[in-house]
């Protein structure tokens, strides 16, 4: 697909979003996000845990702008919880949890399993036909979306994606139990090529 296609997202990814929604805003404020952002046909009603389609990558732009706007001056907090809730609620999909389950992960070293949860997400993230992919570059994890759903058709000076850096932390922490520092350095809504996040260190230890 090109970098400017508006693409179809699967069922489960928007579940699994608007459940995390629910979680840090309750559900009035689940609704009210929904109906302000042209998605008001999920108040009440939230999509099936499949991969039939329900919304377009504009849509989800849409979403995560109102999200924004709604939480102002605190929206950074607030859309990086709503992503780590999110990724708790996509670890419920039966196939997810069967590639990182722990008793497997746990014979493996920190850093394989940091790369092998955040392949995961990638593939996840990309679903059904993006580009996003998460590699070791020299002694660096980054995790690069050339797919950017939050950012589709969007402008911005500063990052935007506090979704994204949310799900990547929750994946990270899931997989080994540490916090880690995830810094966003470009982004598609400047007009990078694609959104690159780089991992940094343990925090707090």
């Amino acid at each position: 697909m090109t970098a400017d296609q508006d693409r179809r997202l699967p069922n489960h990814r928007l579940r699994a979003l608007m459940l995390g929604m629910e979680q840090v805003m309750g559900g009035m404020g689940l609704n009210l996000i929904l109906r302000q952002s042209g998605l008001e046909r999920f108040a009440g009603d939230l999509p099936p845990e499949d991969n039939q389609i329900s919304v377009l990558a504009s849509e989800y732009a849409a979403l995560n702008k109102t999200i924004e706007d709604y939480f102002g001056r605190g929206a950074r907090t607030s859309l990086i919880r709503i992503g780590r809730a999110a990724y708790r609620h996509k670890l419920q999909s039966p196939s997810l949890r069967a590639r990182l389950d722990r008793r497997v992960l746990r014979w493996q070293s920190a850093e394989r399993r940091k790369l092998r949860a955040l392949e995961e997400l990638a593939t996840y993230l990309a679903e059904p036909d993006g580009d996003v992919s998460a590699h070791q570059e020299e002694r660096k994890l980054v995790f690069v979306a050339g797919t950017s759903d939050a950012a589709f058709g969007r402008k911005s000076d500063l990052e935007i994606c506090w979704l994204t850096v949310g799900e990547i932390q929750e994946a990270l922490r899931q997989a080994t139990s540490h916090e880690y520092e995830v810094v966003e350095v470009a982004w598609k809504a400047t007009g990078a090529p694609a959104c690159r996040f780089e991992i940094g260190e343990v925090i707090g230890d």
